[in-house]
């Protein structure tokens, strides 16, 4: 039998294992372990019992950092790029109100071996509490495993049943939104130009088109959610025989590049091809025709994410919280031409 001290990996406690067995989160017992005079004396004496009961041994070194933290940080899964930039600035705006200043990494790997490397990261740099974009499935896994001193909140959705608290957009909400439009104004072939299923953000977008189509051929994966990438799609999409009638493409640049691929096949938008895109670029306003897309939001999105990291800290042992952002249809001549049964006045859809 192995002494306790030299118990392996496998089977060391955790301080997950402590917070189960105690009935509490694991802020809670970080906050024990740092003898922080806010816990109530009786929690903190049952946090204690199973500690020693248990034979948890905590990382001096991480909980040494531990402590009156004014530091939150973010995660993101993937290279920041144009959505991640606004959603980072809502969150620094919020962060900075509520008084804490931010400390930023990003996991690149498919593996989950970058995203716990972050989280480490984020211990040795005293975060008080850690906002994460998790790209793929993978990283969502990660999360519900990570033993960690600080809550996390997901800026992606996870479901109600996260182990962690999710401020979000809702995705499917938005998904169905930008479909309905799309079959309300007669449109029966779909094409969904999206990106590899390996994101969780992509996998949405493809399971709310599905939800809403009877013909699975209808979808053109890409490598990158660029206008290039939903350009050459709409090319490959009519040069295999797809004929779509509408379109939606899962960002704003894939459905620009579609459109820019529509013209020179001598589709008449929106007459021949329907064309909707994702995500609210102030650009699309600009490109004629004007662009059809889902604003969703992602200042709000920030700004509620550091809500929840207060919320949390402030409220250890409140259970994880799920929230999230409804998606905004905003309707253009991408989608409903300006003297058809559907007319466009001011941005809003007119009947």
């Amino acid at each position: 039998m192995s002494r306790r001290g030299r118990d392996t990996p496998s089977q060391r406690v955790r301080m997950a294992d402590v917070a189960e067995a105690a009935g509490v989160s694991r802020a809670t017992v970080s906050r024990v372990l740092t003898r922080d005079p806010a816990v109530v004396e009786a929690t903190a004496a049952a946090v204690r019992e199973v500690i020693e009961r248990l034979g948890y041994r905590p990382n001096r070194a991480a909980q040494a950092l531990m402590g009156a933290s004014r530091t939150l940080g973010v995660i993101f899964g993937e290279p920041p790029g144009r959505a991640s930039a606004l959603l980072l600035r809502g969150i620094n705006e919020a962060a900075t109100s509520a008084g804490y200043t931010l400390a930023v990494a990003i996991a690149t790997d498919s593996d989950g071996e970058d995203l716990r490397r972050c989280l480490n990261t984020m211990v040795e740099q005293s975060a008080a509490a850690v906002m994460v974009l998790p790209a793929t499935s993978l990283n969502a896994e990660v999360l519900a495993a990570a033993d960690v001193p600080f809550p996390i909140i997901s800026t992606t959705d996870l479901g109600p049943g996260s182990p962690c608290s999710v401020a979000a957009l809702d995705e499917l909400g938005a998904v169905d939104v930008v479909m309905g439009h799309l079959l309300e104004i007669g449109r029966s072939r779909i094409l969904h130009i999206g990106a590899r299923h390996e994101t969780l953000v992509s996998r949405f977008r493809w399971d709310g088109w599905r939800a809403r189509v009877d013909e699975a051929d209808l979808f053109e994966t890409a490598d990158e959610w660029t206008a290039r990438a939903g350009y050459e799609a709409l090319h490959r999409a009519v040069a295999r025989g797809a004929r779509p009638d509408g379109v939606f493409a899962a960002t704003d640049e894939m459905a620009l590049g579609a459109m820019q691929a529509a013209s020179e096949l001598g589709l008449r938008i929106p007459e021949d091809l329907a064309v909707a895109g994702f995500g609210g670029l102030s650009i699309t306003e600009f490109f004629g025709p004007g662009l059809t897309t889902v604003a969703t939001s992602l200042h709000e999105r920030g700004a509620l994410a550091v809500q929840e990291c207060v919320r949390r800290l402030a409220e250890p042992d409140r259970p994880p919280s799920y929230r999230l952002v409804p998606g905004e249809l905003v309707v253009r001549r991408s989608t409903v031409a300006a003297n058809g049964p559907h007319a466009v006045l001011g941005g809003a859809l007119q009947s």
